[in-house]
């Protein structure tokens, strides 16, 4: 959940220093017998620290294609989306800071924390990463194209019937409900 950053009230930061802290501590406890990293061994102020530094990368990539809505100055305008990111390069850079206590990052995790983000030029399977991908106008996240709140709404509205079936895993026709809902929306306009 986006955050007012406790050094700078006027920036908002991304991501949540527990989810970074409880995604560390569930691979800690896997690789070291149930041991968890407390506050003495990864300090908050290192988990803040490294939710910044992501912001202010995230905002790099954003800044170019969105400059009229980057940095964001409330917080109920961060795209949930973005929380998310912000908090796996937030796991990458703590992990690399606290190398000593957590070892060092592994090119998997690396990929999975930050490459995915921020590799340009196919270093991750499937081309650009995330951020690069936005930066270039080739994903578009509807709370920031959208014109007004209510447009971003509907284009993340859940009343909407998936375009297949998922409740059937055999069948990958295109959904009843999505044709229904497109005739009683033509019918309506």
């Amino acid at each position: 959940m986006p955050f007012a950053n406790p050094s700078d009230s006027t920036e908002i930061l991304y991501g949540s220093s527990g989810d970074v802290r409880n995604e560390i501590n569930a691979y800690l406890s896997v690789t070291t017998a149930g041991h968890y990293a407390d506050e003495t061994e990864i300090p908050g102020s290192l988990i803040v620290g490294s939710l910044r530094r992501a912001t202010r990368l995230i905002n790099t990539y954003l800044e170019p294609v969105h400059a009229d809505k980057i940095p964001f100055t409330a917080i109920g305008d961060v795209p949930k989306m973005l929380d998310e990111v912000a908090s796996d390069i937030a796991v990458f850079y703590v992990w690399r800071s606290a190398a000593v206590i957590l070892g060092n990052i592994s090119d998997q995790r690396k990929r999975d924390y930050f490459d995915q983000y921020v590799a340009e030029g196919g270093i991750v399977q499937g081309g650009d990463g995330f951020l690069v991908k936005i930066s270039k106008g080739e994903i578009a996240l509807p709370e920031l194209t959208a014109s007004s709140p209510d447009e971003a709404n509907s284009a993340r509205s859940l009343t909407r019937a998936p375009i297949f079936d998922l409740d059937d895993i055999k069948n990958h026709e295109v959904s009843e409900k999505l044709i229904d809902d497109i005739e009683r929306d033509r019918d309506s306009g």
